[in-house]
């Protein structure tokens, strides 16, 4: 009967999987299946200029719609109001990435971090990090291999 025990506890042991391996397949599986934190456009509230807030907002709805042109030129527009607005920044930024205008886009994101660096939708975003060179191996491959700092 021990005998057997022993033999059972071994075959159970055999079939474990080393914790590393496990690691990586639930890392494969989080990127793969899209769980991974996105980075999405930013709506700004309360308005200090509400034309902006109305531009950027309309700019956002492009932006998800696909309609990168339209978005860049309402952002732009909102940018001409309010220099300083932080959100339209950072979304210029997001849809200039989308255009493979990437110096541009890195220029939006670095202002946007310099405007508010405790917002962690800014600094915390991949692109963000990834365009300012701020993103680490792991991180960078995670989201695209790709650094975009010059």
């Amino acid at each position: 009967m021990q005998d057997l025990i022993l033999s059972m506890k071994r075959s159970n042991e055999a079939k474990r999987l080393p914790w590393r391996s496990v690691l990586l397949v639930m890392m494969c599986w989080l990127a793969v299946s899209g769980c991974l934190p996105k980075t999405v456009p930013l709506a700004s509230l309360p308005m200090d200029h509400p034309k902006a807030a109305h531009l950027n907002l309309q700019g956002i709805d492009r932006y998800q719609a696909g309609q990168w042109a339209e978005a860049i030129e309402l952002f732009d527009a909102a940018l001409l109001i309010d220099p300083d607005f932080v959100e339209a920044h950072f979304n210029a930024a997001l849809t200039l990435h989308q255009l493979e205008r990437h110096e541009e886009a890195t220029e939006h994101f670095r202002r946007a971090g310099e405007l508010d660096p405790r917002n962690k939708a800014i600094v915390d975003s991949a692109l963000y990090r990834n365009h300012l060179g701020l993103s680490d191996t792991l991180e960078r491959h995670l989201n695209g291999g790709y650094r975009y700092q010059r």
